[in-house]
């Protein structure tokens, strides 16, 4: 094969990609110390290699477009099947079901018959030169720890830029103002400009999703607008009726770029009397006052109005809010 790695697991990303095996041989006899251990041979899609990685010279990382994996003196020390978890009325995570571990014989063929059947990789982690993995296969989810002495990966071509590559991801604090007082929860915004292939499938661009957690559930909104407003505007329609987003991005005061704006951003225009689009032209034509105006989203300030047909603001928001 054209492009080859040995011992270096960590110039790899393995999440989302897809194992599936191609053998699983007991090494000979003869071989010292040879008792449980395997010459294992896996088939991995969806593979990305960091673009710092010897092997790959692109700078960025690649997705490869078939790899093979081959784990000599491979040990499977423990094989662990999923649990169900539930969530309390605090939002905490706990489970009924027993801790079951498998040692041995049987931990390595329920493992043969997870990659079978082909896995989705969650990750692989190193903890003190054993190794755990996480998936998803015939088992909704399952963590398999072993060991190896030396592991292969070889690869003919890459495919194109790993996934997360073209998706672009923020932290951001945004406030909610609820009905007992105004909390920051933490927000997530994904977004991509690019159509890419996530867990198999395809997504379209532009794709938008804000996420948070409120009162222990996992809300998101999604959109297609490039400039995140729709997707605000769909989060703020699945929180309760009484939570409101209190932002920049709601605030009567946001006013859109009239000559055109970057995602996630408007311009505070608090001092300035706005009832129609051309009042602003002769502020959107100083760099310096976009600048001074410029804010995120997700800013707030004590100076906060929600938007209302009282008043004009130049947003879509109110459209997609409203559709």
């Amino acid at each position: 094969m054209k492009y080859f790695s040995r011992d270096r697991l960590q110039d790899f990303e393995f999440h989302d990609s897809k194992f599936s095996l191609v053998s699983f041989e007991p090494l000979p006899s003869y071989i010292p110390e040879s008792d449980g251990c395997y010459e294992l041979v896996i088939s991995a899609k969806y593979l990305n290699v960091h673009k710092d990685a010897a092997p790959n010279n692109l700078g960025t990382d690649m997705e490869i477009k078939e790899a093979i994996i081959t784990f000599n003196g491979f040990r499977i020390n423990e094989f662990e099947p999923s649990r169900v978890w539930k969530r309390d009325q605090n939002g905490n995570l706990y489970t009924d079901d027993p801790l079951v571990i498998y040692n041995g014989e049987t931990a390595r063929a329920m493992f043969e018959a997870e990659l079978k059947d082909s896995i989705s990789v969650v990750g692989i982690t190193n903890d003190n030169d054993e190794y755990e993995l996480g998936a998803m296969g015939i088992d909704p989810y399952f963590s398999v720890r072993f060991t190896f002495s030396s592991v292969c990966i070889e690869w003919d071509d890459y495919s194109k830029k790993a996934w997360y590559e073209l998706h672009k991801y923020y932290k951001k604090r945004l406030t909610l103002a609820t009905p007992e007082c105004d909390i920051a929860v933490d927000a997530g915004i994904y977004c991509h400009d690019e159509a890419v292939y996530y867990k198999e499938e395809l997504v379209d661009y532009p794709t938008v999703t804000v996420a948070v957690n409120y009162a222990g559930n996992d809300l998101i909104g999604c959109g297609k607008d490039h400039l995140w407003m729709d997707a605000f505007a769909d989060l703020q329609k699945k929180l309760p009726v009484d939570v409101k987003i209190k932002c920049c991005l709601t605030c009567r005061y946001g006013n859109m770029n009239i000559y055109g704006n970057k995602p996630g951003e408007v311009l505070c225009m608090q001092d300035i009397n706005v009832t129609k689009p051309e009042d602003m032209w002769q502020y959107m034509d100083d760099w310096d006052e976009i600048e001074k105006r410029s804010r995120d989203y997700t800013d707030v300030c004590e100076n906060y109005c929600e938007q209302s047909n009282d008043y004009f603001t130049y947003s879509d928001y109110p459209y997609y809010f409203e559709g």
